[in-house]
């Protein structure tokens, strides 16, 4: 049996490891210390906005600090490890939003991670596109010119009145007139009704008619008619023509303005807008006529100056004057035409039916 002996005092500042495990041992008094002072406030957040200063300067000195602890706690004989390389800067990237951390983080111990997964982020809300939007308008309104898109509607001046071609048969022997009528907006009749030759006039239609095609000056005063109402269509046309003579209405001042009107009204109401007169014995002109025997007596002057000056138009035969018949409306534009080319204000045109007395 070995006797055994105390150790000596004097070989214990020889062992190099005491140091190494004092060193250890303040190590983790001072971790626990912090750990310590962490849990005992649970009310306190650690949060951390982001550093403007470079990372690079910030890392530095925390591994520096670290990397001494742990040189001085290493036994003899052991390396440290190398410092690690420096990467090269890079931007600065945009700063997070602050979150909570861990202490460690916080504290600078274990270098702050940016996660793999970023923050998922609301998209944009999809706004479906507006339809720009559209105003029905109608042939008397406009759009007016404001910075709005759907604008105001304003009033604005009508366009002009388009008689569709098929109310004129190209076979119609009256095609040729009534066409000039509607190159200048005359081919309407009561309410805009479409001109179709064919069809009968009424006094109030003619009256209208007559004040499109002539609009003489008015020499006398007009006659108020008490059979035509004020809010009649074709007022201000009787008005017109019966200031400049064409149409003096039946006595007692009556016109009867819905009343189909006969041929030979037409005539004598031209002969006497146009003052026309005969320049020989009626009876005499008249003989062109089969049916010159129908023709009223009041009207034997008008209807023999009309033609003279080359107004009366017949239709199928030439000879055969038909006044107590109902005009038609190419009849009308016909015998109205051949007012103008008196007039000298339009070109003759040529057709088989106008009757040439001389």
């Amino acid at each position: 049996m070995s006797q055994s002996y105390p150790p000596d005092p004097s070989n214990r500042q020889s062992n190099p490891r005491f140091d190494e495990v004092i060193a250890i041992i303040v190590a983790l008094a001072t971790m626990g210390t912090i750990l310590f002072w962490v849990l005992s406030h649970p009310n306190r957040k650690l949060t951390t906005t982001p550093n403007q200063t470079a990372p690079e300067t910030q890392t530095s000195t925390t591994d520096q600090t670290f990397s001494q602890i742990l040189e001085r706690s290493l036994p003899d004989g052991v390396s440290p490890l190398p410092p690690p390389t420096s990467q090269p800067t890079t931007p600065s990237p945009t700063p997070q939003p602050t979150v909570n951390q861990p202490w460690w983080v916080a504290l600078g111990l274990i270098p702050q991670t940016t996660p793999d997964t970023p923050i998922a982020t609301s998209p944009p809300a999809q706004v479906p596109p507006v339809p720009p939007q559209t105003t029905t308008l109608n042939p008397r309104e406009t759009l007016c010119p404001t910075p709005s898109q759907g604008g105001k509607v304003c009033l604005t001046t009508p366009p002009p009145l388009e008689t569709p071609s098929s109310t004129v048969p190209d076979q119609s022997w009256a095609s040729p007139f009534v066409a000039y009528f509607m190159s200048k907006n005359w081919a309407t009749g009561s309410d805009q009704k479409p001109f179709q030759p064919d069809e009968k006039i009424t006094r109030g239609e003619f009256a209208a008619q007559l004040q499109r095609a002539f609009n003489q000056q008015p020499e006398q005063s007009p006659i108020q008619f008490k059979d035509v109402p004020k809010n009649f269509w074709a007022k201000p046309a009787l008005k017109e023509v019966s200031q400049s003579g064409f149409l003096v209405g039946y006595p007692g001042n009556i016109f009867r303005p819905k009343q189909e009107i006969p041929r030979v009204q037409v005539l004598v109401a031209l002969a006497s807008g146009l003052e026309l007169k005969p320049s020989k014995n009626p009876q005499q002109t008249l003989k062109l006529f089969k049916d010159m025997d129908q023709i009223p007596e009041w009207a034997v002057e008008g209807v023999a100056a009309a033609t003279e000056a080359g107004l009366v138009v017949n239709y199928p035969d030439k000879n055969t004057l038909n006044p107590n018949q109902s005009a038609t409306y190419g009849e009308v534009a016909s015998m109205i035409y051949q007012g103008l080319v008196y007039q000298k204000k339009v070109e003759p045109i040529s057709s088989d039916y106008i009757v040439n007395s001389r």
